[in-house]
């Protein structure tokens, strides 16, 4: 069985290391994170290591690592733990849900983790530590960069490109043929109709809450 460590001590780290248990996909024998973000040094049991003690007492050879960061920051945090880590000498797994559709000639690098349902059609690069969550899918010929996260139930049509750092919301799509640049925001139910610059932010049509009206008006 895989000898795992988890990059972060958070909610998704944790979350992260229940996924790895229900898949059977390797032992937890440590979280790590920065030592000023460590307020307990264990977590159901399990030890929180800072990157110090990881490095120093920890071979490159024996472990290979998790991505536990989320998606705050727009993947900055994620990138500069992996960037880290990598300069070190570590290796990061990519965690597949056994219910992942993954064609075979898909290229990923390292550091994705891709959860329940998440497809994946062919001729599809995936980069590094990406995090897909259940239900999203990626079509054909699309290639995406680094540190993004597509929510559920996203989707990046066939032939498009997105770069680093871009956050994809809840059944949020992306048109074929659309490139996007880094670091865009697609909002929750957003359409990424066109190219799209760096930075740029994308929301839906506010929904509505009718004033003095009842469920039990319509149904």
């Amino acid at each position: 069985m895989k000898k795992l460590m988890i990059m972060g001590n958070a909610s998704y780290a944790r979350m992260m290391k229940r996924y790895i248990d229900l898949a059977a996909f390797g032992e937890v024998a440590a979280y790590v994170a920065d030592a000023e973000c460590i307020r307990e040094k264990e977590i159901d049991r399990i030890p929180v290591l800072s990157l110090e003690e990881m490095r120093a007492g920890v071979s490159c050879e024996d472990v290979l690592l998790i991505m536990g960061i989320g998606y705050k920051k727009m993947g900055d945090i994620r990138k500069k733990v992996f960037e880290q880590c990598k300069s070190f000498g570590y290796r990061f797994a990519n965690f597949i849900h056994p219910t992942a559709i993954i064609e075979k000639n898909v290229v990923m690098g390292e550091g994705n983790n891709i959860l329940e349902g998440v497809i994946l059609e062919e001729s599809v690069v995936l980069g590094n530590a990406n995090l897909l969550f259940g239900g999203s899918l990626i079509a054909h010929e699309t290639t995406i960069g680094d540190y993004n996260t597509f929510s559920v139930k996203s989707v990046a049509a066939g032939c498009t490109t997105v770069g680093s750092h871009c956050f994809i919301g809840a059944a949020a799509a992306v048109k074929d043929h659309v490139t996007m640049g880094d670091y865009v925001l697609l909002g929750a139910m957003a359409f990424g109709f066109q190219d799209l610059e760096a930075y740029s932010v994308v929301v839906p049509e506010k929904s509505r809450i009718l004033d003095g009206r009842k469920s039990t008006d319509f149904l």
